[in-house]
This record gives C-alpha cells, structure tokens and sequence, in this order.
C-alpha cells in the first residue's frame, strides 16, 4: 500500500488503465514499469504487449505448461525408456544400434551442409511462411480452411498496430478470441462469424475487427487482457482521451442478434465520444491550420518587411556612396580651380612685355575672347605660339569655365594653330592676324 500512497491522483489512474488492459496483477511490477516509461500509458502497454516484460511471469509460463503437456507426457515416455535402456538386454540393442545412429548423424550433417535453397525444396516453405505470420494471418488461415472465405475483413497486423490504427482513425475495435478445442467453436464461425448480417454489420458500423486463437502467444496475451475465462468471446476497445479501454466483453455462445445488439448498444456510447473527440480534434488540426496560416502570413509580412528595409538600406547606401562621390568630386573640382587660378595669376606675371615701337619684326594679333570682347597684342615676330596661349589663359575666360582648354582659330578659312612651339612668323601670324578663342572640345583634347 505505501506504493500507492506515493502516487497522484492521475498516477493512479494510468495505474488502473493499464492494470484494466493488461490483466496484471503485480502492483509493484506494474508500477515500476509505469515509472520506468515515465507513467506513459500507451508507451508501457506496448512494451508489456511486445512481450519483453513478462519472460518470467507466471500467466506466460502456466501458458507454456498448458501448451508443453504433451511435451511432458513425451518425456515420461522417454524416462520410461531409458530406464529399460539400463536392463542388458537393452544396451544389448544400443550396441547392436549404434551403427544406425551414427549413420544417419552422418546424413543429417551432410544434408545440413546444402544450401538453404535446396533445403527448402525438400523440405517444404510452409513452416518457414507460417513463422513469418501474425497471430491475426494465422486464423485467417484457420479459418478459411476450416469455414471458407465468407467472413469480416480481418485485421492483418498484429493487436497492438491495431491499437495504435483506431487511435488515429477514431474506430473502435472488435477483438475474437478463438479457442479451436472448445466445443461451441465451429457453430460460432459458422454461424456468427460467417454470417451476413454479422459480416454487414461491421462493415456498416467501420469497425476494425482483429482475431487471434488462444493457441498462439499473441492471442494467449490478448485473452489474458481481456480476462477471458469462457469461450467464443468478443471484446471491444475503444480509446477515450487518447486510452485504450476495454468497453464491453461477450463470453459464451449467443445467437448473432443478440451479439449485435450488445454490441451496437455499446457503439452508440462510444460513437457520440470519439466524434466528440474527433470534432475536438478537428477543432485542433483548424486552429493549427489557421494559426500556421497566420505565422505564414506573418512570415511573409516579415519578410517583404526585412526586404523593403534591405532595398531601403541599399538606396540609402546607394545615395550616400553618390553624395561622397560628388562631395569628393566637388573638392577635388574646386582644388583644381584654385590651382588654375594660381597658375593664372603665375602666366600673367611671368608674360614678356610687349615689343617696342622700333622692333621692326612683330605679329599684332587680335584676339577674340569667349565673351566677344577683343583684344590687340603685339607678340615678336620669334615668340612661339606658347606665349600666345600663355597670354589668352592668364585672362578670365568666361563664360567658358576656368578648368576649360582653349584653342586658337582663324575663321577664314579656319585653321587651327595648335603647334605651341613654333613660333609666330612660321605659323604666317605676321605681321598681323585675327584669332578666336574656342573652347576645345573632348576628342581633340584626346587627340
């Protein structure tokens, strides 16, 4: 008892839940085996199902004794005969034997040196198939060869897969237990199991329908869970807050009409519960649509959010990197017009003075300037086209800006006096001349 003074109250629920399903009596054992899957009701019941819990337990070994009787009658018979085996006459025929034992030891090792394919052609698959069936394959088997094929869509799998199926789909389970010994056997297949009304019931009611002989070892456990002690017996399950419950046990043979009506009054609880609980659980898959759909939403609300601040940050990059870039542009535009105007202020003072009177060789040129202004400037005859420009750059130009190159024409016919070290009078300048001064345009500043 102080193992259950310990518990809550929803420990000793889970505890009374599985003790229900599993038919087990061991407090302790069932309540450590609760602890140890963390009082997780269907994790533990499918461990205890699966047949790892109770190697020892006495259910599973009175089970092996009821099936090794025969066994036991065989090794009576056995300790009988070695006994005469004592006598001398009997090793007499031991002696007189041994030479047939040994030769078909001999045969046996030779024949199990053959591959398995071979083998299996002597021998036969039958064996091997039927130790890769369920226990539910098996009775199908059964009873096809035994009452023919009119029956209920068995349920395949094994008892516990059953289980975990009307969990998720919400059904309830119709469970047989057969004992093929017990007399009232045949007439319940023949004329429950096989008959229409029976077979159309199920259909129309969606259950799921698995049986199992008490022979085999999964259907000894299911008839220990159920507590089956007469025979034919149908059990139904049900899940009710996520657990399975046995919901009603029919023992004994009865006509199939009262079968269906046990049966079909026991649905109607359990139908106006489990699609209380499927409308629940609808409920729930909407909300989860619904709220996935609005974190879908918002995700994408957040993400065209973080991609017009990306863009945003990039026209801001963008604009900042162009006004740097004027900035710099604009400095470096006025450095280079200060230094213009420095170097204009150096031309003008380093100019030669104009030629005397009395210098019998000089060019009088008059020069037009951007604005139409003119101005006349006598140059000599030897000074180089240079001084000319020299003199022309060390005026303000306007409104050509400062930064501007120059070039000097004449109009008619235009020619372009580009040749800077040559002087005046080679370039036919004297004794006068009229040039123009024009900005110079980008493909001859390239050439």
């Amino acid at each position: 008892m102080e193992y259950l003074d310990s518990l809550t109250d929803n420990q000793r629920e889970v505890l009374e839940s599985f003790q229900n399903l599993s038919g087990e009596d061991d407090l302790e054992k069932t309540i450590k085996l609760l602890q140890r899957f963390n009082w997780d009701l269907e994790s533990a019941y499918q461990y205890y199902f699966g047949g790892e819990l109770d190697n020892d337990d006495s259910t599973s070994s009175s089970r092996n004794n009821l099936i090794n009787n025969n066994r036991n009658n065989n090794n009576r018979q056995n300790n009988h005969g070695n006994n005469q085996v004592s006598h001398p006459i009997g090793r007499l025929f031991e002696l007189i034997f041994s030479p047939v034992r040994i030769a078909i030891s001999i045969l046996k090792y030779i024949f199990d040196m053959f591959p398995n394919s071979f083998k299996k052609l002597i021998e036969g698959s039958d064996q091997h198939r039927s130790a890769r069936m369920t226990c539910a394959e098996k009775f199908i088997q059964y009873f096809e060869e035994n009452y023919g094929e009119k029956h209920p869509t068995f349920y395949r799998g094994t008892y516990k897969q059953a289980l975990l199926d009307i969990k998720d789909n919400y059904q309830i389970l119709v469970v047989i237990v057969n004992s093929p010994e017990h007399d009232d056997t045949p007439e319940f297949c023949r004329n429950v199991i096989s008959s229409d009304v029976f077979i159309d019931y199920l259909k129309e009611r969606n259950f799921v329908v698995w049986a199992g002989s008490v022979n085999e070892i999964e259907g000894y456990k299911v008839n220990n869970v159920f507590g089956v002690t007469t025979y034919p017996f149908i059990g139904l399950v049900a899940h009710q807050r996520k657990r399975p419950i046995i919901s009603e046990k029919i023992e004994g043979l009865q006509p199939v009409e009262d079968i269906i009506q046990k049966i079909d009054q026991k649905y109607e609880q359990l139908s106006v519960q489990l699609q209380s609980e499927l409308a629940e659980q609808r409920e729930r898959e909407q909300s989860r649509i619904i709220r996935q759909e609005q974190e879908s939403a918002y995700e994408e609300s957040l993400r065209k959010d973080r991609e017009r601040e990306r863009k945003e940050k990039l026209e801001r990059e963008r604009k900042q990197r162009e006004e740097e870039l004027a900035r710099q542009r604009q400095m470096e535009y006025e450095r280079k017009v200060e230094e213009k105007r420095k170097y204009k202020q150096r031309l003008a003072e380093s100019l030669p003075p104009e030629p005397n009177e009395d210098e019998c060789e000089t060019a009088q040129l008059s020069i037009r300037f951007p604005d139409g202004s003119r101005v006349i400037r006598s140059f000599r005859a030897d000074d180089k086209l240079q001084i000319v420009y020299d003199f022309v750059e060390s005026k303000d130009l306007g409104p050509l800006d400062i930064l501007s190159e120059i070039i000097l024409v004449n109009t008619f016919p235009r020619k372009e006096y580009t040749e800077k070290d040559q002087t005046l009078e080679s370039l036919g300048l004297c004794p006068s001349s009229s040039l123009i001064v024009e900005e110079k345009d980008d493909e001859e500043s390239e050439e």
